[in-house]
């Protein structure tokens, strides 16, 4: 409101010098009340409608205003009260005012006729002040210097639906000077303390800002040429999306010509991330960035990515991922797209936050151009995949605008090798695309279930990987994928992962495994001892977040002459594995004495809807019993199962324990 005053009394003044006429007629002090009335005054910078004033005997005046329009804001009524008020031709002046706005403060003002010469002081406990002095000339200044003022009484000045202050302290001077054709020349050199605000969306607020800010701006022709600095010391800041901290410090100069503000150079530094140089053009009618161009070196990727450009990924594996290292950038943005990209990185890393992957001593010097082919060359010390470590490496990248390509690439895992071919990562549209094929030289299986914290596994892990394809949407396997593991073979075919970088990818295809062995397999998992081999099918797969919602699955033994025994543990384990009530069916009494036993087949079916698995074996016996392993040679042993509709997180549990030696064998 204080800001108001000066351009309201200039106005009035300029339009009302009949008053001060009026008022000679009396003498110097008023012998009688008096009351005028102005129906309308309007200014470029406000309009007042429905004026009086009240000017007593006693010396004091009174000033009402029922509606006083502002930009953007409108205030009724306004009453201004003088204890001490005097009006002659040549000066009017308000001492011991009271504003009903500013019930706290005092307030007072002067203005000479002849000089346009303006004072106005506002004064509240704690040392506060604002005072206003100018010269309302043809050719007019006006400046204003605060003293541990309150930034609150700003608040009612601005818009509702803007950042208003609600608390601080603010020091410091303001200076506008101009003529009839405006504003020509304007400085500013503000010191906070303690700053508070927010807005009704609640995407913009602030706590304890303290720093300083200083901006000088002259009027040149249809322009405006400006330089300033920020000095953040302290304090939190949001500003949807960012949450920010002090301290952070920028200068900066420029020019705003029409609906474009120009930063033509500039330097900021950011707390933890080091000193960057930009330039910039802002349409302000558009709300965009028409043009820009940024330079920094050895800036820190982790406190660049964390406060900076994390917030504007949203959710996804990228967004919750750390980086590490440093990066020296030099970017040039123009017709809403990106032109050129330098990037050099330094022992720089990557780690996701749960821990499924992570690539270490990342070195690269990048030269990227949107319409020139390049080529760059990324080398990295080494990383890990779920827990997986993987070798040092060095690829060769080629690049010719948003078309990325990689001929051939190595990637030591463990023991073994995986070899990439013709990966190609191309934009179209919105999207990003992707397709490689590769293969996987043997790799110990003991080795990477260890490394993955799995249970220990035997044999060696090889496969062929087809084309694999991103479109956009969902990664997809062109073709079968081919591993050989537990001496046998595993094909999975239709395998498409759907969200594959959200929370919550969901996964779906199609498994066939042959000829596993049964021994490696149940050493593996402390299942007791089994030999022969298996076939199993796993067909219409689907993970939702790497959980099952539905498959059909079957498990049988495979065709062939080969030994098949299983231990008493492997059946009680089975037993359990079918329900309560479920036991080892002995043909002769005194078998129990044996440790091994001969079967004939082994055959076991899952299918799993809305979380319950149904399940079957190697013949339907009727009613609720099924047989699990069919008994063979001397001694022989038949296995059933009792229950067939099992929830899936009951079934898993029972796998749990009986592949952690919970169950003790019971053979009768």
């Amino acid at each position: 409101m204080p800001s108001a005053i000066p351009y309201f009394l200039k106005c009035c003044i300029s339009r009302g010098r009949w008053l001060a006429v009026l008022m000679l007629l009396s003498g110097s002090a008023f012998s009688a009340d008096f009351h005028v009335t102005v129906s309308d005054i309007a200014a470029p910078a406000f309009s007042a409608h429905g004026i009086s004033l009240d000017l007593s005997a006693d010396g004091s005046a009174e000033l009402k205003i029922e509606l006083l329009k502002l930009p953007q804001r409108e205030f009724r009524p306004v009453r201004l009260r003088c204890g001490g008020f005097s009006l002659s031709g040549e000066q009017m002046v308000c001492q011991h005012g009271k504003l009903d706005a500013l019930p706290d403060a005092a307030l007072a003002f002067s203005y000479d006729f002849t000089t346009h010469a303006l004072v106005l002081t506002l004064t509240a406990a704690g040392g506060e002040s604002w005072q206003v002095q100018g010269a309302l000339g043809a050719a007019w200044q006006l400046s204003a210097q605060m003293r541990n003022a309150r930034v609150a009484r700003l608040a009612g000045l601005l818009s509702q639906d803007v950042a208003r202050p609600a608390a601080g302290r603010l020091d410091g001077s303001l200076r506008l000077a101009g003529d009839a054709s405006g504003a020509r020349q304007f400085s500013a050199d503000l010191r906070v303390a303690e700053l508070a605000f927010s807005d009704a969306s609640g995407q913009h607020a602030a706590e304890k800002l303290q720093g300083s800010v200083g901006i000088e701006a002259q009027r040149r022709g249809a322009g405006w040429a400006w330089r300033g600095n920020l000095d953040w010391q302290s304090g939190e800041l949001y500003w949807q999306p960012w949450y920010l901290q002090g301290a952070h410090a920028m200068q900066a100069a420029g020019r705003l010509e029409g609906d474009h503000l120009l930063i033509e150079q500039a330097q900021a530094e950011l707390s933890g991330v080091g000193r960057v140089e930009f330039s910039a053009d802002w349409s302000v009618q558009r709300q965009g960035l028409q043009q820009a161009m940024l330079r920094g070196e050895h800036l820190a990727l982790g406190q660049l990515f964390d406060t900076w450009l994390k917030p504007l990924l949203g959710k996804g594996v990228l967004a919750e991922s750390a980086l590490s290292g440093a990066a020296d950038v030099a970017l040039e943005y123009r017709n809403g797209a990106l032109q050129a990209l330098q990037l050099g990185l330094h022992d720089a890393g990557i780690a996701d936050a749960t821990q499924r992957f992570a690539l270490q001593g990342v070195n690269s010097t990048l030269d990227w151009h949107a319409d020139q082919a390049r080529t760059a060359r990324i080398s990295f010390a080494g990383g890990q995949l779920l827990g997986v470590p993987l070798g040092a490496g060095a690829w060769t990248v080629n690049m010719n605008g948003l078309d990325f390509s990689v001929p051939q690439a190595e990637l030591a895992i463990l023991d073994g090798r995986l070899s990439l071919q013709d990966f190609h990562c191309f934009r179209t549209g919105n999207d990003w695309r992707w397709h490689f094929a590769g293969a996987l030289s043997p790799v110990s299986m003991e080795r990477l279930s260890t490394a993955a914290g799995w249970p220990k596994m035997l044999g060696m892990l090889a496969g062929r990987i087809p084309q694999v394809s991103y479109d956009g949407e969902a990664v997809r396997v062109e073709g079968a994928l081919l591993f050989d593991v537990f001496d046998g073979t595993v094909v999975a075919t239709k395998i498409e992962l759907a969200n594959a970088f959200g929370r919550a990818p969901r996964l779906s295809g199609n498994l066939a495994m042959r000829n596993l062995d049964l021994d490696l397999l149940t050493r593996t998992f402390s299942f007791g001892n089994m030999q022969g081999r298996i076939d199993a099918d796993v067909q219409n797969l689907e993970l939702q977040d790497w959980q099952p919602l539905r498959f059909d699955a079957r498990l049988s033994s495979s065709a062939g002459d080969y030994p098949k025994k299983i231990s008493q543990k492997a059946v009680q384990n089975i037993s359990s594995l079918g329900g309560a009530g479920a036991s080892a069916a002995l043909q002769r009494s005194f078998l129990g004495f044996f440790e091994n036993f001969g079967y004939d087949r082994i055959g076991w079916s899952c299918v799993m809807r809305n979380g319950v698995c149904t399940m079957g074996g190697i013949g339907e016996d009727g009613g609720h019993t099924y047989t699990l392993v069919r008994g063979g040679g001397i001694p022989a042993i038949s296995v059933m199962g009792y229950n067939r509709a099992v929830s899936w997180p009951e079934l898993v549990t029972r796998l749990k324990r009986v592949t952690q030696n919970n169950v003790s064998p019971v053979v009768r």
